[in-house]
């Protein structure tokens, strides 16, 4: 199968998503409602997130430079910085390509090999994974009432509603659609994993490389705690994102950092979910959802959920222009020298 076709129609599948998400999200959503409640918001705490936002940046860059010069490369920060504002503004539109983006802006400056540039990404991702689930876990044991009230309602009720009571009750219909979309899925795994091993030997090769040189990296890394410490604060950092817009609005404000917590871990996962838009649509659910447990109507969660995520759009934008400028510029001044 051509890879192109493929790649645009598992974007449309995920636009589709993501727009259909939003449309049930707002549909029945007094914007009349949130634009009053915009106009009267304290959005001075706003300036704060977006310097915590941009300290994100600061840390991630440190802690990427410290892992290629760990495969024997040096980076500038300035080029590195580009690169990952580059990344983001790219996954927003495109989720998963921001990824390789950033390694061929950085192989465009420095000409570092591409598979050892996507080694360390990878490794960062798993970094990322790991600190997730350390998180998620630390919000179970600390918020454990309201993470098993919010699968509850949030999960194992639609399911039961939906699913699971009516083939009880005989519904024959939905039993017949269960098993079919259960044996679509069987199907299209079968299928990817033919396609998968009729991939290019010399490139799955080239690639393990890539990523061996990547994991091997944390090994050589001459200053390890100040590797965890960098990621220490990024996690800090987008806990103090979420945190800081509660003081926004006075009806969000008796928010505890409990929530903020809850907020953090279910609404990062939104945002994992491979949606155009940074999690467009399930990040809006998600956060609701949270919110509402914690005492919030369900407007003033919808409210919290646009706001935060209008807020990351808004930077996430301007930082990838900034990233665009900053690359051509050094981009063409190296020409020149050259």
């Amino acid at each position: 199968m051509n890879k192109k076709p493929l790649q645009l129609i598992q974007y449309i599948v995920l636009l589709t998503i993501g727009l259909v998400l939003c449309f049930f999200f707002f549909q029945n959503f007094n914007f009349a409602e949130l634009k009053q409640n915009i106009s009267i918001g304290n959005f001075s705490w706003f300036y704060l997130v977006m310097l915590v936002s941009l300290m994100v940046y600061v840390f991630r860059v440190l802690r990427w430079q410290m892992l290629i010069k760990a495969i024997g490369y040096e980076t500038k920060f300035y080029n590195a910085f580009a690169a990952l504002s580059i990344s983001y503004f790219v996954s927003f539109i495109i989720p998963r390509l921001g990824e390789v983006s950033r390694c061929l802006s950085i192989k465009k400056q420095h000409d570092i090999p591409f598979m050892e540039l996507l080694g360390t990404v990878i490794i960062e991702r798993v970094v990322d994974i790991v600190s997730l689930i350390i998180i998620l876990l630390l919000t179970l044991v600390l918020q454990f009432n309201q993470i098993i009230e919010y699968v509850k309602q949030n999960v194992w009720q639609p399911i039961y509603n939906s699913i699971i009571l009516k083939i009880i009750n005989g519904n024959t219909t939905v039993l017949i659609l269960v098993i079919a979309v259960v044996s679509l899925v069987c199907m299209l795994f079968l299928y990817f994993r033919k396609y998968i091993r009729k991939k290019s030997p010399k490139l799955f090769i080239k690639f393990i490389e890539g990523l061996k040189q990547g994991i091997t990296s944390i090994g050589k890394l001459k200053q390890k705690k100040l590797f965890i410490l960098y990621t220490f604060f990024i996690w800090v950092c987008y806990y103090l994102m979420t945190y800081f817009w509660f003081f926004v609005f006075p009806e969000t404000s008796f928010l505890t950092w409990g929530a903020c917590l809850s907020i953090l871990s279910i609404g990062t996962i939104g945002r994992s979910i491979p949606v155009q838009g940074a999690g467009m649509g399930t990040y809006h659910f998600f956060v609701t959802g949270v919110a509402m447990l914690y005492g919030l109507t369900q407007q003033w969660g919808k409210t919290l959920a646009t706001v935060i995520h209008l807020g990351q759009t808004f930077f996430t934008f301007a930082m990838g222009l900034i990233g665009l400028v900053i690359f051509f510029v050094v981009y063409w001044r190296n020409r020149k020298v050259g």
